[in-house]
């Protein structure tokens, strides 16, 4: 059984990255209350399609870790490949440094969509618009000169 400090410090972790997800504008997240033990299954209760793992320990046990977060999103995630695991480096300051451990195939997925440009070639229908939109700016323009 975990120390009362032990679980306030994991707490404290959790209430830190759900505040931290919030600020970023990833919308609204919180601790999940006895996270793994009910049917909502992580840490962190969000809209993000990642399961949220936390971790919050002096000496940071990689793999053992991992394979918790990948169990619990198979149990309680609609993506099961989609989990996260959040650790921060005990060697510093208390949230000074916080790193995310994904599976390398879905970090690839993420660096692709990122890659990906928003419109890759305007159709016909839009290039009309997008002419329509520059001409009629002009003549918005020319009523200031």
């Amino acid at each position: 059984m975990k120390s009362k400090y032990a679980i306030e410090k994991g707490k404290r972790f959790e209430r830190f990255v759900a505040k931290e997800i919030e600020a970023e504008g990833l919308g609204k997240a919180g601790r999940e209350g006895n996270s793994g033990a009910g049917f909502r299954k992580g840490d962190i209760a969000s809209n993000l399609k990642f399961l949220l793992e936390c971790k919050n320990e002096a000496q940071t046990n990689l793999l053992p870790n991992v394979d918790q977060a990948k169990d619990q999103a198979k149990k309680g995630n609609a993506w099961p490949s989609k989990w996260a695991l959040i650790t921060r480096d005990p060697r510093k300051p208390e949230f000074e440094e916080v790193y995310v451990t994904i599976d390398f195939w879905e970090f690839l997925r993420l660096l692709k969509t990122e890659s990906e440009p928003k419109i890759k070639e305007p159709d016909r229908q839009m290039k009309y618009k997008m002419k329509r939109f520059l001409d009629y700016g002009k003549e918005f323009f020319k009523e200031f000169d």
